[in-house]
């Protein structure tokens, strides 16, 4: 509504002046503020830079408080995105300018306000503009907005204007105050200097806000990547920092009690239940702090991965018409395809691309392991790949029609993928491709919310014959973990399978970087021993000894220990045993995965039992050792019992699986450039 229709409104309600409004509205205020204050609050100005979550909630605190006139910058948009923090982010809102929303959230409240806005947000050629006449501004500038942060204090300060500063850092508020009378200045504070990069500025302003941070033990810092600008924030975090805020701001207006600009600060975290303030002298300067930002520096280094995927950007591509799918569109659907899991990283895929159709085939020649028996391994691989061309396709509005070994003169040819244009749904695990990976860390023992399992189920109800098999009572994955062992001391005691894997590991950087297939040595995660273990063993000789002394046993023994270091494992079985069978198992696989991503869980595929016993369904026991023989016969019969509801004849084996709560692998693979599939 407009601001004259919602005093018309008031106005039918018997409120005729602004006086009586206030007198209504602001009455419960009375008690804590004189009438002659709340009259003083009416007629300050307050510039709020930044309508998202902090600002949004500082507006409307700060007009149910009685302020009567604002200055508001924001030219961004509402998204689903900001749901979780952001006052004005509703479904109604979804695409509106934020700041057209909360100017309209404001005057719903109080109608008389007073509001100037800035839809080109805060700049150089309006800063001015927008600070004059202002008592107090209330920083809701996006955390790494720093060059516009920066721009606002430091004129702020010239002008004669306080600034007061609250990120929401976890679950708490870190507060600042700049004072354009005492205290030090925001480049003298945050110690900056032009020659650092944008990621040391950011990480400066981090550290100044939060001296002595409270969140750092409870938050999952492989969340925060200062190089993409990301990191998480909380709705409950943006209250507090609206009324420690929204306090100061009245202080300063009203000249109540004493204000405490930097280098004081306050940070209250309710999680912690910790209240810390202090004086930081010389701000980011001192000794202390220095140091503290080399220790984030390392850890936040050590929470990223040494490698993660180069994320496309996803192209904003314009149909001519709905014949013609754009070369942008087609290469990011490509991209995506090839980010899913094969086994030892392989890569067994090649594309042509026809129009707007996209055929898969397999690469035989990628990979004649022991394991791949009759490239069952790659064939489960490829149905991943069409899986996240399917995900990836909606991004665009497109419908994926997909039809499975078309071709029976070309058994190479795995699927055809005719893209059309449709008012397809977005899918949400699209953005989960980009983040899946295999996790061979121990996880956490915890056991697994039933909402999140539920989840986990549900994610396959569209595949036809696929079905998921959990673990999750410890008796039942002690059974399991010593299963694994018995069958993984085949994989350190098989030539082959030495050989094979040896050759897939990249022991240095530069392999790793100009092979990119395989795994690098850190993505195994066997820690410094168990990586001096895997080179020293390399030679099969070696590890023949090794395995002749007991010393083999310990891989076999950390796949046990990887067992029980779980929330839980299972087993995706798919009815049927011809190649369109395990295409759609794969499909399933890769669903179900990126839900366990999705859901914060970390997933490591325990492939070995479920592919020997493809081999020797298929050939027999005669590929075996004779003592492995004797210990896959022994296997056939405990497995049954711990997945009672699978038959072993009827039902292919699609992977064995572990997962849990944990912390996400450092590491991760590499894929070829997209030119090589083609």
């Amino acid at each position: 509504m407009k601001k004259n229709d919602l005093i018309a409104g008031l106005k039918e309600r018997g409120i005729h002046t602004k006086t009586h409004f206030y007198a209504e509205a602001f009455s419960r205020n009375i008690g804590l503020l004189t009438p002659a204050e709340l009259l003083t609050l009416s007629n300050a100005t307050i510039a709020i830079p930044g309508m998202g979550g902090v600002g949004g909630v500082h507006l409307m605190t700060m007009i149910r408080t009685g302020i009567g006139r604002f200055h508001l910058a924001d030219f961004d948009t509402f998204e689903v995105a900001n749901f979780n923090r952001q006052f004005g982010a509703t479904i109604p809102n979804l695409g509106r300018s934020k700041l057209e929303a909360m100017v309209e959230q404001a005057l719903s409240v109080n109608p008389y306000a007073e509001i100037k806005t800035f839809p080109d947000g805060v700049t150089p050629v309006n800063v001015d503009d927008f600070l004059s006449g202002v008592q107090v501004v209330l920083d809701s500038l996006d955390f790494f907005a720093f060059d516009a942060r920066r721009l606002l204090f430091n004129r702020a300060r010239e002008k004669g204007i306080y600034v007061v500063t609250a990120g929401p850092l976890g679950f708490s508020s870190a507060m600042l105050i700049f004072s354009p009378h005492e205290g030090m200045r925001f480049d003298d504070y945050f110690h900056i200097v032009e020659a650092m990069t944008p990621q040391e500025r950011y990480l400066a302003f981090a550290m100044g806000l939060a001296p002595r941070p409270t969140h750092i033990q409870y938050m999952d810092l492989s969340k925060v990547d200062l190089t993409r600008k990301a990191g998480p924030s909380l709705n409950i975090a943006c209250q507090l920092c609206s009324a420690q805020a929204g306090t100061e701001a009245v202080r300063i207006i009203l000249n109540k009690g004493k204000i405490r600009p930097v280098p004081w600060y306050v940070q209250f975290d309710p999680f912690s239940q910790k209240y810390r303030k202090g004086k930081l002298h010389l701000g980011n300067r001192h000794p202390i702090q220095k140091a503290k930002s080399i220790i984030v520096r390392q850890l936040l280094k050590r929470n990223q991965k040494a490698f993660k995927p180069e994320i496309p950007e996803i192209p904003g591509a314009q149909f001519e018409s709905d014949l013609i799918i754009p070369k942008t569109v087609i290469t990011y659907i490509l991209q995506a395809g090839v980010q899913a899991p094969s086994g030892d990283n392989v890569q067994p895929w090649k594309f042509r691309v026809a129009d707007n159709t996209l055929s898969l085939y397999l690469d035989r020649k990628a990979d004649h392991s022991f394991f791949n028996i009759n490239q069952i391994a790659s064939i489960i691989s490829c149905g991943a790949v069409i899986e996240n061309m399917r995900l990836a396709a909606s991004l665009f509005g497109l419908r994926p029609e997909i039809s499975l070994c078309p071709d029976d003169r070309d058994p190479d040819l795995m699927a055809t993928v005719s893209l059309t244009r449709a008012s397809c749904v977005s899918e949400p695990l699209a953005t989960m491709i980009w983040q899946r990976q295999t996790n061979r860390k121990f996880f956490k023992k915890a056991p697994i919310a039933p909402a999140a399992l539920d989840s986990v189920f549900h994610s396959i109800d569209e595949f036809s014959g696929v079905n998921l098999h959990l673990v999750t009572d410890r008796p039942a994955l002690q059974r399991l973990a010593r299963l694994i062992y018995h069958v993984d001391r085949i994989r350190t005691e098989h030539q082959p399978l030495h050989e094979h894997l040896n050759q897939m590991i990249r022991f240095t950087h530069e392999a790793a970087i100009q092979k990119r297939d395989g795994f690098p040595l850190n993505n195994l995660e066997a820690g410094l021993a168990g990586e001096a273990f895997l080179k020293i063993t390399r030679p099969w000789f070696i590890m023949n000894m090794a395995n002749r002394v007991g010393i083999g046993k310990m891989v076999a023994l950390h796949s046990l220990q990887g067992i029980l270091n779980s929330g839980g494992a299972g087993l995706l079985t798919i009815t049927g045993m011809d190649t369109s069978a395990f295409i759609t198992g794969g499909q399933a696989l890769e669903r179900m995965w990126l839900t366990l991503t999705r859901l914060g869980l970390c997933m490591q595929p325990m492939t070995a039992i479920t592919l020997f016993w493809l081999r020797w369904l298929v050939e027999g026991e005669k590929n075996f050792l004779p003592k492995h023989r004797r210990l896959l016969t022994k296997a056939w019969e405990t497995y049954p019992a711990i997945f009672k509801s699978v038959n072993l004849e009827t039902q292919g084996h699609v992977m064995l699986f572990r997962f849990g709560y944990g912390a996400r692998s450092k590491t991760g693979t590499y894929r070829k450039p997209l030119r090589s599939f083609m």
